[in-house]
Order: structure tokens, then C-alpha cells, then sequence
């Protein structure tokens, strides 16, 4: 078993070496970074090639006289521990030969490091446990992501932190926090190509619900496709959601980020994309509802009543949707207080109903449109 396991590390470890001199061919990485992945995995080539070569010699000088329940209990030890090595090294091997004491010394000093992230004025600490565990591991994934990530967001020079997440992307391919961080890193500085294709890789992973949580509050995935595809906005008269790389969840994040910025022709930009959404669902409601609102503040007469007949739509294919119907009470509240009062009530009764908590500030705007019409009274 082990030596089946060796004989892996080192196929991987060969494979690892022409990838990377693929990706220099191809531009994919600078000299300084091939050099430098390239001499780490010579010296775990050497490493394990002397492991091997001691761990035959000692071999033979074992007792052949050993009882088969003692072979026994010794594969088995070795299998248990090999497993809980794989589960906690946060790399994509895990066979290293490296004792239960250190693997345990080295997943408490993870936990130790976690446990800082919250804190800045710790920063410091957590980093120099990071760095302790590179001694001995060099390789270790989540070391080398949160280390960069906490000297990332202390304010230091990116160049050396996305080095550091492409090398994990390397090492461990599925490490989603590595392709968060990095994503994050490359839309600060604005190289929205590269982060695409990060976020795109990403969507295939399972992710946790604090990462997730990280990208909503970044506003992430809306910010890299509409900053990734504005030009094709921009040059075509009307793309479909396939040609934008995009489905329905991203195209309405990516028009949200496009009308909260300074773009020019935000606003038409933010239309298109609702219209690539119709294209492909017609009775989508938060397209339609947003869409409506968009036409309705063109202040144009046609437009308006282009947006109150499309409203009108929505609300007939999703009677019970919120965001629907306080959309038309708001576009009709001048016009027809009592369908909008109707509309109103209707979401009051969907709140109370509602088994999953409705934000307070759709609440707030039920109660001020209230108030501002006929039917507070």
C-alpha cells in the first residue's frame, strides 16, 4: 500500500513538473514562479526518493519472525493514520511521511490561526503561525491562502499574495478559499479577464456558506461578468445569456452592479441583460419587474405605459412574487391607489404567511407606501 502510494506521489510530482513547463510555454507563469515551483518539486522528488530507499533497507532487516497480528495491527495503523493525514493537509496529497504528533501539532496551529482571522490588531500572530507551518509543510494550502490573504488585506503588495494562490491553485485545484481570495485580488486591480475565469472554475466547486457570504457581500460575481462583458454589451445590439457566459442568477447581479455604478449607458446595459433573461424566460418576474421600473423613470409617456402593461404581465404570471407586486403598487400608486392598496395587502398577507423571514426593509417600504396612500386610512 504505501508503495502504491509513493509510486502516486511521484506520478504526480512528474505530471506536475511538464505542467508546468506547459503553462511556461504558454505564458501561464513568469520564469521567477517556474523556478520557484519547479525547485519545490524536485526537492519533494528527492525527499521521497530517500524515504523509499530507507524504507526498503529497513525492510530487510526486519524480523521475518513477525506474527501476521502484528503485520495486522501495523497496516491498519498506517491506513487510519493515511486517511486522517489526507483529511486534514489541505493539500492534494497526503503522502507525506510525517508522525500523528506533528500532523497534530500542525492542524491545532490551523485552528490557532483561524481563530485570529477575526481580529486585525492579531493579524500579526496568525501570520507567523502560518508561517511556522510552512517550515515544516511548504506545500500547506490553507497556510499558504490565509497567509496571503491576511497580508493582502493588511495592505501589501499583491503581486506576492496572487503568487501564492496560483501556487495553491497548483497544488490543490478545488481549494475554493485560494479562488475567492485570488478573484478577489485580480477585481481590485481591475483584471477582470483573469478573475472570470477563476469565478467560472469556481461555480463548479461546492462551496462553504462563509465563502459564499464573502462573495455576496463583495458583490463579486456581478462585478467581474458585468465588468468582463461590458464591450460586448456595449458592441452588440441584443446578446443572449449564452453568448454572455451567463445564467439568469448572474445576469441579475451583474445589471444590479451595472445600475449602482458610473458606467455610461448603465442603464441601457442593464436593459439588455434583462432582456437576454426574458429571452430565455419570459415570465421571469425580478427581469420583468425591474425592467418595468427602468422604462417607468425615462419619464417618457410611452415608455411608462410600455412599463405598467408589462407590470400588469408579471403580476398575472407570479401573483404571489413580493418584489412583483410592490413594484406595480409603486408604478401605480398615482394612478390607481386601489389596485396598488390591493397589491399592498396582498404582500402584507405573503409576510405574515411567510415561514422564512422577509428583509426589514421590504417591510418598511410596505408600510410607507401606506402611508402615502388612501388605504392607510
Amino acid at each position: 500500500m504505501a508503495h502504491n502510494s509513493s509510486e502516486k506521489e511521484k506520478d504526480f510530482l512528474l505530471k506536475s513538473l511538464d505542467d508546468l513547463d506547459s503553462e511556461l510555454a504558454k505564458g501561464d507563469l513568469t520564469e521567477k514562479d517556474y523556478a520557484q515551483l519547479s525547485r519545490n518539486y524536485k526537492r519533494r522528488l528527492i525527499k521521497l526518493t530517500k524515504q523509499e530507499t530507507r524504507s526498503i533497507k529497513e525492510s530487510k532487516l526486519q524480523n521475518v519472525k513477525k506474527t501476521w497480528f502484528t503485520v495486522t495491527f501495523l497496516v491498519v495503523l498506517a491506513l487510519i493514520s493515511g486517511i486522517a493525514i489526507a483529511n486534514s493537509s489541505g493539500e492534494r496529497t497526503g503522502s507525506e511521511t510525517i508522525t500523528g504528533s506533528i500532523r497534530k501539532s500542525t492542524v491545532t496551529k490551523l485552528q490557532e490561526a483561524q481563530q485570529l482571522l477575526s481580529d486585525s490588531d492579531k493579524w500579526d500572530e496568525a501570520i507567523s503561525i502560518y508561517d511556522e507551518v510552512l517550515q515544516d509543510q511548504p506545500s500547506n494550502a490553507e497556510a499558504l491562502t490565509y497567509r496571503a490573504w491576511l497580508r493582502y488585506r493588511a495592505g501589501e503588495d499583491s503581486d506576492p499574495q496572487i503568487r501564492d494562490w496560483r501556487e495553491v491553485r497548483i497544488l490543490n485545484p478545488e481549494f475554493a478559499d485560494a479562488i475567492v481570495f485570488l478573484t478577489i485580488a485580480l477585481s481590485d486591480e481591475s483584471r477582470f479577464s483573469e478573475a472570470l475565469i477563476e469565478l467560472q472554475e469556481l461555480q463548479e466547486l461546492e462551496i462553504t456558506s462563509q465563502l459564499r457570504s464573502v462573495l455576496d457581500s463583495q458583490g463579486l460575481i456581478g462585478k467581474v461578468y458585468a465588468e468582463s462583458k461590458y464591450d460586448l454589451l456595449q458592441n452588440f445590439e441584443q446578446p443572449l445569456l449564452n453568448e454572455l457566459e451567463m445564467n439568469t442568477r448572474i445576469a441579475l447581479e451583474a445589471a444590479n452592479y451595472l445600475l449602482q455604478s458610473d458606467k455610461a449607458q448603465r442603464s441601457v446595459s442593464a436593459l439588455k441583460l434583462f432582456r437576454a433573461i426574458l429571452e430565455d424566460d419570459p415570465t421571469n418576474p425580478e427581469a420583468l419587474s425591474r425592467q418595468a421600473l427602468l422604462l417607468a423613470q425615462t419619464g417618457d409617456v410611452a415608455l411608462y405605459q410600455r412599463a405598467v402593461s408589462q407590470i400588469n404581465f408579471a403580476v398575472n404570471q407570479n401573483p404571489t412574487n413580493i418584489e412583483v407586486l410592490l413594484t406595480r403598487a409603486i408604478l401605480i400608486s398615482g394612478t390607481d391607489s386601489q389596485t396598488a392598496c390591493g397589491d399592498l395587502e396582498t404582500v402584507l398577507e405573503i409576510i405574515e404567511s411567510e415561514t422564512t423571514q422577509v428583509p426589514s426593509q421590504v417591510s418598511d417600504q410596505v408600510d410607507n407606501l401606506f402611508s402615502s396612500l388612501t388605504c392607510a386610512e
